[in-house]
């Protein structure tokens, strides 16, 4: 268990950082970095004489800097909702502390350099969607805890001694590394595990909804892979390790009581536990697809074949065997025509490749074509995609414990889904699979009329006959909603598009409207602010380390065109402005006038867009990376 509520005392040699609830007091020293842990109350009341307690709700880690090591804390925070028992916690606000008190050391670009890292970690401090737990493992699935705890035991031991032996493991040490986003800020807490708090990035969400006369708890919890992590134009495919862009997830959870759907009396406080797991992620093939001021850029498909398939072979066995999701059930949203033509053909060329399906037998890919066959507003098909993965349900089952945590059934594989984008219509998709898969769950709690009729639509009028049926789908459409929402705000810079969808179960012309506003938010914020946001991510990771004494990454100027070409646009406008302004004197000298500068404003803009790939805010941490990927594309 890690505390919970601290009390930072800020001195000018050290952080004494004192749990409300505990006699162990943590103590940094400021100046050689060394922690240390002591239960004198004395020596520590004599260290902090005179200043004043600051109340923080966690340690997020130590991150190295040009300045030296900051320390980062959890200021604020918000309770999600309990789930098993446990609190779980969104972080509202979160800050960098120096260790050292100046910066006198540093030359004046390195300063300089030391306050732009400041801004870019406080930035990506900033970004929402931060979660955490004391008290339980947020990183790991039920059914991931589960075989954790099998592991960790003999297998001869009881449900209860597995429990006992895990929750005497520190989180730190049992959490999914994959999503634990301040992996390597841990690294020098490890050692004080009460101290160190695993945060995960994403999404969470608990939600108590009556039901039958008795309450059920619904949770949603998207967990982001800390791997090959970023915004929406800079990280796409895989890279040599098989890491995709964008792996996200998606557990969606039922806690009810365990006499329920039955004539069994039971403890009414014993729960037990439903579980149903999916994954997206980006297209797992080497491509790219840098912002170039178009709206759309066309996707880069790396031509190395070799590397291809050895990157694809390391996703998919990292998935089917190390991460034990089992087999994948592939839904491709890509569409079949259009810019993401050749990226749909070569990912479906790849999964029917002999030597991919000998390797992986349980492997089945199946495209649906979203935009072709939703047109018109046609959400209806949507029900085809059930239709089709009918019997992958049949196979697939779903994660089911008993109150004493022992598992009943298991989630033998997931559906892996994907767009382009692993958003907007990867989320529609995905909720209509885990309102499929809750539908069953119900049905095998004894509820079987329930849902079992509208399960292939998100706005059915059987579910409103039915005043239960009725709040636990609304319940269902907010949470993943809110879901599409906060990771698309992630990842791409706003909202979810298709969201009105998601959330009222049709499309809507405010939805359009929305979705075109949000659409042009994206354009501006990828094309103009996506550098900035990816530098910050990659710096939060550990991704990049700043070194004293290496050049700038910030000095580096723009190219002439970046300045020229928009002063001729712009100069141009003027001139043209004026001439339609001022009375000419002879039309034919105005029609040159005219005809000079509107030349000059078309060739200024299809330079611009020409040499978009310039005008575009790119990443200065990761310049080297970008030209090593340019490369192999």
């Amino acid at each position: 268990m890690i505390y919970e509520v601290l009390s930072l005392f800020n001195t000018p040699d050290k952080f004494v950082i004192q749990p409300h609830n505990g006699l162990e007091t943590l103590i940094i020293d400021r100046q050689t970095g060394d922690m240390s842990i002591t239960m004198d109350s004395s020596a520590v009341s004599r260290l902090i004489v005179g200043t004043p307690p600051t109340t923080i709700y966690g340690l997020w880690g130590v991150l190295q800097l040009l300045s030296g090591p900051h320390l980062l804390i959890v200021q604020a925070r918000r309770h999600v909702g309990n789930l098993r028992g446990h609190s779980l916690w969104r972080v509202e606000s979160a800050d960098i502390l120096p260790y050292c008190r100046s910066s006198l050391h540093l030359t004046e670009t390195a300063a300089a350099d030391n306050e732009i890292y400041l801004q870019l970690v406080r930035e990506s401090l900033r970004t929402p969607g931060y979660y955490f737990s004391y008290t339980t493992d947020l990183s790991r699935s039920l059914q991931s805890a589960c075989r954790y705890a099998a592991e960790s035991v003999d297998y001869t031991a009881t449900p209860a001694a597995a429990a006992a032996v895990v929750d005497a493991t520190p989180l730190c040490d049992r959490a999914d590394d994959r999503f634990v986003w301040n992996y390597n800020s841990l690294i020098k807490l490890r050692r004080f595990p009460r101290f160190a708090l695993p945060v995960v990035h994403g999404f969470v969400c608990v939600t108590t909804v009556p039901f039958k006369g008795r309450t059920i708890d619904y949770a949603l919890i998207s967990r982001r892979s800390r791997h090959r992590a970023g915004v929406r134009y800079y990280t796409r495919g895989l890279d040599e390790n098989g890491y995709a862009a964008n792996f996200v997830e998606t557990e969606q959870i039922l806690s009810v009581p365990s006499s329920a759907g039955t004539n069994q009396t039971a403890n009414p406080n014993a729960q037990a536990l439903f579980s149903f797991v999916q994954t997206r992620g980006s297209v797992p093939l080497i491509w790219s697809q840098y912002p170039n001021l178009l709206y759309k850029p066309a996707p880069t498909i790396s031509q190395d074949w070799d590397k291809q398939f050895d990157a694809f072979v390391a996703h998919f066995s990292d998935q089917v065997f190390t991460r034990c999701y089992g087999n994948q059930v592939i839904v491709n949203l890509l569409d079949a025509v259009g810019k993401e033509r050749e990226l749909c053909a070569q990912f479906s060329r790849m999964c029917s490749l002999t030597e991919v399906t000998r390797r992986f037998d349980g492997l089945r890919y199946e495209h649906f074509d979203f935009h072709r066959e939703c047109s018109r507003l046609r959400w209806d098909r949507l029900s085809l995609l059930l239709e089709r993965t009918e019997p992958d349900f049949d196979s697939m089952g779903y994660f089911q414990a008993a109150p004493d945590g022992s598992p009943q059934r298991t989630q033998h594989s997931v559906f892996r889904v994907n767009c382009i984008d692993c958003l907007d219509r990867t989320n529609v998709a995905q909720c209509l699979l885990a309102r499929r898969a809750l539908a069953r769950q119900l049905a095998d709690l004894g509820y079987a009329a329930l849902f079992a009729n509208n399960a292939t639509s998100s706005n059915s009028s059987e579910s409103k006959t039915d005043p239960d049926a009725e709040s636990l789908e609304s319940v269902i459409k907010l949470a993943w909603s809110d879901n599409a929402d906060e990771l698309s705000l992630q990842y791409a810079g706003t909202g979810a598009l298709k969201a009105d969808f998601t959330r009222t179960g049709r499309r809507t012309k405010s939805g359009a409207l929305r979705d075109a506003y949000f659409s042009a938010v994206r354009y501006a914020r990828n094309n103009f602010y996506d550098g900035w946001r990816q530098d910050a991510i990659d710096l939060l990771l550990g991704n990049y380390l700043p070194e004293r004494g290496e050049l700038s990454p910030f000095a580096q100027g723009r190219d002439w065109k970046v300045w020229l070409l928009p002063s001729v646009l712009l100069f141009g406008l003027t001139m043209l402005t004026m001439g339609a302004l001022l009375p000419p004197e002879h039309w034919s000298e105005q029609m040159l006038f005219s005809l000079f500068w509107c030349t000059s404003v078309v060739l200024a803009i299809f330079g611009i867009f020409y040499y978009g790939e310039d005008f575009v805010d790119r990443p200065r941490l990761g310049q080297k990376f970008s030209r090593q990927k340019r490369s192999t594309v």
